[in-house]
């Protein structure tokens, strides 16, 4: 398999450890409690492994959006129900992971996600603007394919049969999440990451149990 790199955020050392020599066969791991460990210093297309177990996933989440990197996320846990499981990969994760399990396994699985996750990406630009734009929630992205057609807020609303304040609100975590400050910036990136238009646009995602 190709030299791939991996950051794994787990603030449980025996975890954490366990899980860096399990991905040891598959590329370079960078172990860490928080983002914070790395000191500034960004692998360049890694891909982010996160402890799902209490604020540590989202603090995570948060602290990729305010530090302007955009890595594709694989959260990971014991147990999980399906729904957290689905709520967790709305949210733009690219993928979730039974840990602890067999390291065979859990190559495989890690595999399959990192084969299918940017299937049809031609670019590294795109590939990235689709993980930024994979972070929005189904009405976020409904919401960010009617204004880069060019619809009004009140016609976004009157289509999907919301309120515009409602929209607004949309509008705002879009820009929130994407990192950009305007509209404008919003709908490049949609461009760049070919987003489909209409409401029936949901993002694949992999789910590995």
């Amino acid at each position: 398999m190709q030299e791939n790199t991996f950051i794994v955020v787990d603030c449980n050392y025996r975890n954490r450890n366990e899980l860096t020599l399990a991905l040891g066969e598959m590329g370079y791991v960078v172990p860490a409690d928080t983002l914070d460990d790395l000191g500034g210093r960004w692998p360049e297309g890694a891909w982010l492994l996160v402890h799902d177990e209490g604020p540590q996933l989202p603090q995570t989440q948060q602290a990729l959006r305010s530090a302007g990197q955009y890595y594709p996320l694989v959260a990971y846990s014991k147990q999980a129900s399906i729904a957290h499981i689905m709520d967790v990969l709305s949210d733009g994760a690219a993928g979730y992971l039974e840990w602890p399990t067999l390291g065979e396994r859990l190559r495989r699985s890690l595999g399959n996600i990192m084969t299918r996750k940017w299937q049809g990406s031609t670019t590294p630009e795109q590939a990235r603007a689709k993980q930024r734009v994979g972070q929005l929630s189904p009405r976020e992205r409904e919401v960010l394919s009617g204004v880069s057609e060019g619809y009004s807020s009140k016609e976004v609303a009157r289509s999907l049969g919301i309120s515009p304040r409602t929209v607004e609100l949309h509008r705002a975590n879009v820009l929130t999440k994407l990192g950009v400050r305007n509209v404008a910036a919003a709908v490049r990136l949609s461009v760049e990451a070919q987003l489909d238009a209409g409401p029936a646009v949901t993002p694949e995602r992999e789910l590995a149990l």
